[in-house]
């Protein structure tokens, strides 16, 4: 097995850690939209949001790393509110 074979094995089992996470993350979303329909509060939460982003981005070391993590979590915040709905 080349060495690029080997990396992209340690991509897929990333890839199934990171689906399962979405899952798990996408379950309690699921909850939070309930709970924000009975108490008639909006899907979006802009103060939440950004607050989520400047989190995720403090986890990068270099400003590439910090936008490519904002990039995937604002898709992320985006597919989660259209399930909250």
């Amino acid at each position: 097995m080349s060495e690029l074979d080997v990396l992209r094995k340690d991509i897929d089992v990333i890839d199934e850690r990171i689906a399962d996470l979405l899952l798990s993350r996408f379950a309690v979303v699921k909850e939070i939209g309930a709970v924000k329909k009975r108490d008639g509060l909006p899907v979006t939460n802009s103060g939440r949001e950004e607050e989520v982003i400047a989190k995720v981005r403090s986890y990068a070391l270099d400003a590439a790393e910090k936008d490519a993590v904002e990039k995937a979590y604002r898709a992320i915040i985006q597919a989660s509110k259209d399930l909250e709905k």
